[in-house]
């Protein structure tokens, strides 16, 4: 009964759960047909162009969706667990939707995956984790420092999907004097400070009781991205499904 209320509860936040079918060693989630790839096929394609990494208003609009979603999933104490490039798909209302809206849900983008996911409602109020990830680059920093940890998981997959959008390559992170940061130089990119904040936040959590707010560096990002690339990123949009198309095309020959 517990695992039905919470499906529910989750249908309702993301609007993109048709029906769920629950067994006792899995569940199978029904939702739209996202046909156009994930993150991580975008990430690589743009490797083979002169562009090398993802247009800068594309890593802001794929972030600030990124994070309006695993704020929605926080709000209904559920620890996605397993947040990677290769865990978000991208649908047809991707491009459908002309105009950004930051409040709204409907852009095409889709997280899936649940299976690592942790339903916080299950535990006592302030529980907190000290298993590790087996998969090497996605252990939380909270993990390699030997810290407990319950969304933290989750901050640290935001941080490293966009590290692979901003530069195409895994996010690889050091400790000096304390301060998690990513090996990334980000002296080139036109909104270096905002972006050093931001993975600051992510990789520096001060303990499990004082999480940042994931609303807030969204709001931060939607911001910049209104300012300066509201007219660019429809047609970035367009650019981006007919590379993904075309990909998919000379994948299948």
């Amino acid at each position: 009964m517990v695992l039905k209320v919470r499906r529910w509860r989750l249908e309702i936040k993301t609007h993109s759960i048709r029906s769920a079918h629950l067994f006792h060693n899995g569940s199978v989630l029904l939702g739209e047909l996202h046909n156009h790839g994930t993150l991580l096929n975008a990430v690589n394609m743009y490797k083979t162009l002169s562009d090398k990494v993802m247009p800068q208003p594309l890593v802001m609009y794929f972030t600030i969706c990124i994070l309006h979603m695993v704020e929605q999933l926080h709000g209904v104490r559920i620890i996605h667990a397993d947040i990677k490039p290769d865990n978000f798909l991208l649908g047809e209302r991707f491009l459908d939707n002309k105009c950004f809206d930051a409040e709204n849900m409907d852009h095409g983008l889709v997280l899936i995956d649940l299976g690592q996911s942790i339903d916080m409602e299950l535990f006592p109020q302030g529980t907190a984790f000290t298993a590790k990830c087996l998969t090497s680059g996605f252990q939380c920093t909270e993990m390699l420092s030997g810290k407990p940890w319950n969304y933290q998981t989750d901050y640290f997959g935001i941080a490293g999907t966009v590290h692979c959008m901003l530069f195409g390559t895994y996010m690889q992170v050091t400790n000096e004097d304390g301060v998690w940061k990513s090996i990334a130089v980000f002296r080139r990119n036109p909104h270096s400070d905002l972006w050093m904040e931001f993975f600051h936040t992510l990789l520096n959590v001060p303990d499990c009781g004082a999480l940042p707010s994931l609303r807030s560096l969204r709001c931060k990002l939607t911001s910049v991205l209104q300012e300066n690339y509201s007219r660019k990123l429809s047609s970035l949009k367009s650019r981006l499904v007919v590379l993904l198309l075309e990909n998919r095309k000379a994948a299948r020959r």
